[in-house]
């Protein structure tokens, strides 16, 4: 009469690990694909103009890098400049030009097209930013802060817009497929 028990019960054990238990533990995550690096929330006030303007880059570049890695190259970009401006006026202890007073100056150096006033009524976004150019956008959203006043949005819209202008002056740069390989190529650009 045991073994009957032991044998009831061994079924009813097998029956518990049966297929559809093993489908149910093997049942992929729903929601946004995970990274080899999680991405952190970073929030911004951005224009309906600026968000269309991120997916038209995303577009402009390869299949492989999205919509998603577009604020990583952006900070890529601002950064880049910003050493390559640091490394300019080194020797005079400054960290920005003589000429350069204010923000908007900023833009004229860089040959950059001046927010319009759809840019300044913006709506706050969350953009997922990884976590080494989350400290980037801190260093240089700090150092636009110090200098002009210029806060974290300001900060991003000047990153979005030296992307654009990366893209259009060198169209080479959209036949990277992997972020890694862009973010080298941009560091050499402005090296």
């Amino acid at each position: 009469m045991s073994q009957k028990k032991e044998k009831i019960e061994k079924d009813a054990k097998q029956r518990s690990s049966s297929t559809l238990a093993a489908l149910l533990k093997e049942k992929p995550k729903r929601g946004r694909p995970s990274h080899n690096v999680s991405r952190q929330n970073v929030y911004v006030a951005l224009a309906k103009s600026q968000k269309k303007r991120m997916r038209q880059l995303a577009n402009l570049l390869s299949d492989e890098i999205g919509r998603a890695d577009i604020p990583d190259l952006s900070i890529t970009v601002l950064t880049a400049r910003l050493e390559a401006l640091r490394r300019a006026v080194a020797d005079r202890n400054r960290e920005m030009p003589e000429g350069i007073t204010d923000l908007e100056s900023l833009y004229l150096l860089w040959d950059l097209p001046l927010p319009t006033a759809d840019e300044k009524e913006p709506s706050w976004t969350s953009i997922r930013v990884s976590p080494q150019q989350v400290i980037e956008l801190g260093r240089a959203h700090g150092t636009l802060n110090a200098v002009f006043g210029a806060n974290r949005s300001e900060t991003f819209s000047l990153a979005m817009s030296l992307l654009e202008q990366l893209i259009e002056d060198h169209p080479l740069i959209k036949q990277h497929d992997l972020l890694d390989e862009m973010r080298k190529e941009i560091l050499e650009i402005y090296a």
